[in-house]
């Protein structure tokens, strides 16, 4: 027996060095660590023994003795007061969280012997210096020996044994827990109790064990696979699985065929009436100036997107249903929403569309109307339907003749129309290219004879107004020189290509020879 003591006053019983190990190291989050020196452990009839902090702030125990001496004390101690019980082995569920604990912590003595022994000592340190007469010459593998001790004694590897037929061998309680609650085996409630205020287990996907807990009718009455999609309907719903209603749905559940998915179990549950139908937004009519349609043919082209949003939606819901990828009460909802939103659509695309037609606004139809032809195609199909010009079945040149006929426009109205928006984007383009040299040239810095700093636009201007007029590009090796020229005063000075200097002082020449044109 082992007393641990922690402080002065505190001392807690232990019936093995794992089971220590396990109670220092234990998560005591959110309440405050354990220190070092707060720390002793001492054995009835052996003594003290030493304690040491480790890597990552674990607490280790230093017993003396061989590393085999060490291990075999510690795995005998596990086996003789934990597992083995009236000759038979005890499984993971049938023991305490703290007791299966201790089990694991003698296990990661195969991956982290520093927990009990001192490896940096070496085989020159006492651990060593008194090696068991059956220890082999050779180099004393600490994993195979514990691996092989613990399969020798327990049947099962250090991680444990399988939880359930044909799975995977697992180290923590609470799935050995869930899954014997599950087959309906008998589990103490000493130890179901650690679990009923204590959450952490859905951490890993073993929400359903609350409800195997709640609810002792639930258990060895479902496989995994229907209760847990059970639960998940039921807390989808927020509506409690009760020892009231357990009955009722296990009924239900049962009834349908072993590869259910949740589709069959909601539908199952819906059916029932236990899970409620799932209720749209409310509807809210579009108010205010996009409450009415401006012409017919805005409420034509209302009515034409609206309801095709509303078929493709149905449409949709229609064949996830009908392969089963949704549930019945999803498909409903979808019919709901897709009446709502056809409900509450307003008309300010379609009086976009319409007002443009009626005021021949030819900018604003081209930029609408004027594009592929997968591009508002319902709005086009619209203007067809009321106005009889298709705009969908012809080449783009023809597309743009027939918008600008809509506006009354002739082919020479509509040659000028273009020469002009094309000028007016081109000189749009330039004045935005000009903005951003401009901006460039002012980030940077220079500095004149005598101290003067400017930046780099104000330095170009500064050359233009004292007659410096060309840009001449000179080579320096396999590198380029630009200055800016006076040709009376047979002058130059230095621009930068790197910060925007040279750009801005072209834009600006090109601007004054521009002026100079129109002046002329």
């Amino acid at each position: 027996m082992y007393l641990i003591h922690i402080g002065a006053e505190r001392a807690d019983p232990c019936a093995t060095l794992a089971g220590v190990l396990e109670y220092l190291n234990r998560d005591r989050t959110p309440r405050a660590p354990i220190k070092l020196d707060q720390v002793a452990v001492r054995h009835i009839e052996r003594g003290d023994i030493p304690v040491v902090q480790i890597n990552g702030g674990r607490f280790g125990v230093r017993p003396p003795g061989t590393a085999r001496s060490i291990l075999s004390k510690i795995i005998d101690e596990v086996d003789q007061f934990i597992i083995r019980v009236n000759g038979g082995i005890r499984r993971p569920h049938e023991m305490s969280r703290a007791s299966w604990g201790a089990v694991v912590a003698a296990g990661r003595l195969a991956y982290f012997p520093e927990d009990a022994i001192d490896m940096s000592l070496g085989e020159a340190g006492p651990l060593f210096q008194a090696a068991d007469l059956f220890e082999d010459q050779a180099p004393f593998d600490i994993s195979a020996y514990v691996q092989g001790e613990f399969r020798k004694r327990f049947g099962y590897g250090t991680n444990g044994p399988a939880y359930c037929r044909n799975q995977a061998p697992n180290a923590r309680h609470e799935v050995h827990v869930a899954y014997a609650l599950l087959r309906g085996d008998t589990v103490r409630e000493c130890v179901i109790n650690i679990y009923r205020d204590d959450s952490s287990f859905s951490r890993f996907g073993l929400q359903w064990m609350r409800a195997l807990i709640d609810v002792p009718t639930l258990r060895g009455a479902l496989p995994e696979g229907k209760l847990r999609e059970l639960c998940n309907a039921m807390h989808r719903e927020k509506l409690a699985i009760t020892a009231a209603n357990a009955g009722q749905l296990v009924g239900i559940i049962r009834r349908l065929p072993d590869d259910c998915t949740y589709v069959h179990i909601d539908d199952a549950l819906f059916e029932a009436k236990i899970l409620p139908p799932r209720m749209p937004p409310p509807l809210r009519l579009p108010q205010g100036e996009f409450a009415k349609p401006a012409t017919g043919l805005a409420a034509h082209i209302h009515h034409t997107t609206t309801q095709h949003r509303f078929e493709a939606r149905m449409s949709k819901a229609r064949a996830e249903r009908e392969a089963f990828k949704i549930t019945q009460r999803e498909f409903d909802y979808q019919a709901r929403v897709a009446v709502v939103e056809r409900a509450s659509a307003g008309y300010e695309w379609p009086n976009r569309v319409a007002l443009a037609v009626l005021q021949r606004n030819v900018a604003a139809l081209l930029e609408i109307l004027d594009g592929p032809k997968d591009m508002n195609t319902l709005s086009k199909r619209a203007i067809r339907d009321v106005t009889g010009v298709d705009l969908l079945h012809c080449a783009a040149t023809i597309r743009r003749r027939r918008i600008f006929a809509m506006c009354d426009f002739s082919e020479a109205e509509q040659a000028r129309w273009e020469d002009e928006a094309t000028a007016a984007r081109a000189q749009r383009r330039a004045a935005s290219d000009f903005d951003r040299v401009c901006e460039r040239a002012e980030a940077s810095q220079w500095r004149l004879d005598g101290g003067r700093t400017m930046n780099g636009r104000e330095y170009v201007e500064l050359c233009i107004a004292e007659g410096f007029s060309e840009i001449v590009d000179l080579a320096r090796g396999s590198a380029r020189e630009y200055r800016f020229h006076n040709p009376g005063k047979r002058i130059s000075r230095r621009l930068r290509a790197k910060d925007g200097t040279l750009a801005y002082a072209r834009a600006r020449l090109e601007q004054l020879a521009q002026t100079e044109c129109v002046a002329a």
